[in-house]
C-alpha cells in the first residue's frame, strides 16, 4: 500500500507539479500575510476631503477603575470613521398646468424636472435598479427585499422587470451607436460563451476594445452573427481565440490568441510519458513564443534600437514559417501542428501593430460579468430579457471602459430628450 501511495505522488508530481512546501511556523511569531498578486497596485484608504460631523469624546471618570479623580491631557486623539445614513423616499408632487396655444389651438403642458409621466417610480430608483441587477448581480426578488430594507419603497418584483424594459428602450439609441462603432472599430477582440434562452442553448459573443463593449445573444454560433455585428469583410485588426469561425469572416488582419497556445503547451509538456521529439517540438515552440512577447516588450519600454527590432522581428518569423513537426503521435500535438501550420500569418500581428494585444484577455475580462450573472438568472426566459441584456450592458460596459459612473450615466439617459440620449454621455465625449 505504501508503494502505490509513493507511486501515485510521483505521478501526480509530473503532471501537476510539486506543490511548494509552506515554511515551518515559528512560536510567537505570526505568519505573513499574503500579499497582493504580482501586477497589482496596493490601495489604501484615502482621508475624507469634509467632515460633516464633529464630536467629543470627554470622561467624567476612569474607565479601568471607576475613579472620578482624573485631570484632561494635552494629547488629543483623532478617529475618523466613515458611515452611511440611511436614505428616505422623497415624494414629489408635479402640478402640471395647461396652456390653450392660440396659433394652433391646442392644449399643451410641460414635464418636470426627473419627471417621468406616467410612472410612478422616479429615474433614479429606476436607473438603480438597473446598475444593481446588472453590475452588482442582484437578483430581482432581492431587489425588492432591499429598495423596502434600505429606502422603505415598496417594489413588486414584476415592476423590475418593467425599470429594465423602460431602461432598455431609453438606451436604445446609445446601444445602435456602440454597434456601429464595433463596426468601424480599428481593432476588436471578439469571445463567446454559453447562454440560455427559455432553457434553449444560445451563445453570448462579447467584442471590446479600448473604447466600447457590445454584448449580443444568440441562437446561433456560425459566421452569420459575425457578419451581423462586423460586417461581410471586418475593416479592422480582430483579436480571437482559435475557433474555426473566426477563420471564415475576412479581416484586414487577425491576432490569434498566443495565451491559448501558451496554455495548450503547457499541458502538454506536463503528460506523462512524452516522447522526445514531440517534447522538444513543445519546448522550441513555447521558447518561440515567449521570444515574440519579450521583442514587443523591449519595443514598448524602448530597449532596442528601430534596426534591432526589425532584424529580430524578422529571425522570429522566419522561425516560424519552418516550424514543423513529422507525424506526431498525440491527437493534441497533431491539433497544435495544424493550428501552427493554418495560423502561422496571424500569431506574430502584434508584431506590426505595437497598439494590438498578444492575446485575448480583454474579450475574456469582458466576457466575466456575464458569467456571473449567468450564475444567478441561468440566462434569459424571453427575447424581451434577451434585447435588455444586450443593449443595457453594452451601454454599463462602455462606461465602465471610460471609467464613468453607470448609475448616473443610466440616470442621465432617461431623463434627457431623445435626440440627446448619445454615446457621447456614455464615453464622457472620448469617443473616437
Amino acid at each position: 500500500m505504501d508503494t502505490i501511495r509513493k507511486e501515485n505522488a510521483e505521478l501526480r508530481a509530473k503532471v501537476w507539479g510539486r506543490k511548494r512546501k509552506k515554511p515551518p511556523e515559528q512560536p510567537g511569531v505570526e505568519p505573513k500575510k499574503r500579499g497582493a498578486p504580482k501586477g497589482h497596485e496596493g490601495w489604501f484608504r484615502a482621508k475624507p476631503e469634509h467632515i460633516d460631523e464633529t464630536i467629543q469624546v470627554t470622561l467624567d471618570r476612569c474607565s479601568e477603575c471607576g475613579s472620578k479623580d482624573i485631570v484632561r491631557c494635552k494629547e488629543v486623539e483623532e478617529h475618523l470613521q466613515e458611515d452611511i445614513v440611511m436614505p428616505a423616499v422623497k415624494v414629489t408632487l408635479y402640478q402640471r398646468y395647461h396652456y390653450k396655444c392660440r396659433r394652433c389651438q391646442k392644449v399643451v403642458r410641460g414635464k418636470g424636472a426627473d419627471e417621468l409621466p406616467g410612472s410612478y417610480i422616479g429615474p433614479k430608483a429606476k436607473a438603480l435598479a438597473t446598475w444593481l441587477k446588472y453590475c452588482i448581480k442582484i437578483s430581482d426578488r432581492d431587489l425588492q427585499r432591499l429598495f423596502a430594507k434600505l429606502f422603505n419603497l415598496k417594489i413588486v418584483v414584476g415592476s423590475v422587470f418593467g425599470f429594465k424594459n423602460q431602461m432598455r428602450r431609453a438606451c436604445l439609441g446609445v446601444y445602435q451607436e456602440i454597434r456601429q462603432k464595433v463596426k468601424r472599430s480599428r481593432s476588436i477582440h471578439g469571445d463567446e460563451t454559453g447562454w440560455r434562452i427559455d432553457g434553449d442553448n444560445a451563445w453570448l459573443w462579447g467584442f471590446v476594445n479600448k473604447f466600447v463593449a457590445l454584448c449580443h445573444i444568440d441562437r446561433s454560433r456560425g459566421r452569420k452573427v459575425l457578419q451581423d455585428i462586423l460586417g461581410n469583410i471586418y475593416p479592422g485588426i480582430l483579436i480571437a481565440d482559435f475557433l474555426a469561425v473566426y477563420n471564415k469572416l475576412p479581416a484586414r488582419a487577425k491576432q490569434r490568441c498566443l495565451v491559448h497556445l501558451l496554455r495548450e503547451l503547457k499541458k502538454i509538456l506536463t503528460s506523462v510519458d512524452l516522447e522526445a521529439g514531440v517534447r522538444r517540438y513543445c519546448e522550441r515552440l513555447k521558447d518561440l513564443l515567449q521570444r515574440a512577447l519579450a521583442l514587443r516588450e523591449d519595443q514598448r519600454k524602448k530597449r532596442c534600437s528601430r534596426k534591432s527590432f526589425l532584424k529580430r522581428r524578422k529571425a522570429l518569423e522566419r522561425e516560424l514559417q519552418d516550424f514543423t513537426i513529422a507525424n506526431p503521435a498525440l491527437p493534441t500535438v497533431q491539433r497544435l501542428a495544424k493550428r501552427i501550420t493554418r495560423h502561422k500569418d496571424e500569431l506574430f500581428t502584434f508584431l506590426h501593430h505595437p497598439s494590438i494585444d498578444p492575446d485575448n484577455n480583454r474579450a475574456e475580462r469582458h466576457l466575466r460579468p456575464n458569467v456571473l450573472l449567468r450564475k444567478l438568472t441561468f440566462g434569459n426566459r424571453s427575447e424581451s430579457g434577451v434585447l435588455n441584456h444586450n443593449v443595457l450592458m453594452s451601454v454599463l460596459q462602455t462606461a465602465k471602459l471610460h471609467k464613468q459612473d453607470g448609475w448616473e450615466i443610466l440616470h442621465r439617459i432617461m431623463t434627457l430628450p431623445s435626440e440627446q440620449r448619445t454615446l457621447k454621455i456614455v464615453t464622457g465625449a472620448r469617443a473616437p
